[in-house]
């Protein structure tokens, strides 16, 4: 089966590398920061030299989570040892590399990406890649339990972060029995589950309870209801002492809202980016992916994300003028 030959070749990869850095993308979520810390800790207990790059005041709730001080500053990667192999989690392209060093320079190193983004083309050297799959934290699980990696209390706990934060508690579509067999596996390793969906799920501090009321009070509906969408700039970050690390979830805010389609977060988290970001949630038929594409982003029918280099008031415009076209032949 293609499924077993990907996750075969990747295990093959990881064996024969001896110095790995593993890396996610850009303002990793918890399947991002949740997978690639359980791949991290398991290949260093097979003795591996491994480097797991991302910054701790980049991680939102999931920074809950025990083995993160570990991590490597992302700029220390032009300075390190080069690795033999670049691991590449929850990632859809290059473009999204956390690391520039090695965005930059990717074509230089063996790579092997692990994700399931509907969008990614298969950049690497070795992809190990399912479109349908719930999550990247469910995919490296499959190759510990192939493989027959040691999973400890840590590694469980970094792949339950990873799995529940992107299958939403085993809410969305995506969750297949097989993400219910993994989440019993990872249970019975010892998971804190009612600790860590408690802290992720109900516990914010207070300054970003504050930037959640404030974008709250932008929420608004487009097309008769069809669209609901938030907004935030970077003065109301600012203001708050938030990152956007913070407001990661906030995309649920539009999306709860009953009869919508489509459900947009529109940021821009700090006063020196040029651009803003579009986090784009399909709730009734429509692709968000799709949608994405439009402006150079993607991801998955049901979420997805773009970047447009402008302004919060001229993205939403643009985004505005753009979805009436779209929602009509969808």
């Amino acid at each position: 089966m293609a499924e077993m030959r990907g996750i075969d070749a990747a295990i093959s990869e990881l064996d024969r590398a001896r110095r790995i850095a593993v890396v996610a993308h850009k303002g990793p979520d918890g399947d991002a920061i949740g997978s690639s810390l359980a791949l991290a800790l398991m290949l260093r207990s097979l003795g591996k030299e491994v480097r797991h790059y991302a910054r701790l005041e980049d991680i939102g709730a999931p920074r809950v989570m025990d083995g993160l001080d570990s991590l490597s500053r992302p700029e220390a990667a032009a300075t390190d040892p080069a690795p033999d192999l670049l691991v590449c989690l929850d990632c859809a392209t290059v473009e999204r590399i956390l690391v520039p060093y090695f965005r930059d320079n990717f074509a230089k190193f063996r790579s092997l990406v692990i994700d399931h983004h509907e969008s990614n083309p298969r950049y690497g050297d070795v992809n190990f890649v399912v479109d349908d799959a719930s999550s990247t934290g469910e995919l490296v699980w499959m190759i510990a339990k192939r493989a027959g990696w040691k999973m400890d209390r840590m590694v469980a706990e970094a792949l339950w972060v990873a799995i529940v934060t992107d299958t939403g508690r085993f809410s969305y579509g995506a969750t297949h029995p097989s993400t219910l067999e993994c989440g019993a596996d990872l249970l019975r390793r010892g998971v804190r589950h009612e600790y860590l969906n408690d802290q992720i799920f109900s516990k914010e501090a207070l300054n970003t309870a504050l930037l959640r009321a404030r974008a709250y009070s932008t929420l608004e509906t487009w097309f008769d209801g069809a669209v609901a969408v938030i907004r935030l700039d970077a003065g109301d970050y600012e203001e708050f002492g938030c990152r956007k690390a913070d407001s990661e979830e906030f995309v649920n805010i539009p999306r709860s809202v009953r009869g919508v389609k489509l459900a947009i977060f529109f940021y821009r988290s700090a006063s020196e980016e040029k651009c803003t970001h579009l986090s784009i949630r399909a709730c009734g038929g429509v692709d968000a992916c799709a949608f994405a594409s439009l402006f150079g982003g993607g991801g998955h029918r049901a979420a997805s994300g773009a970047t447009i280099d402008c302004g919060v008031d001229e993205a939403i415009a643009r985004v505005r003028a753009t979805l009436e076209n779209f929602l009509s032949t969808t």
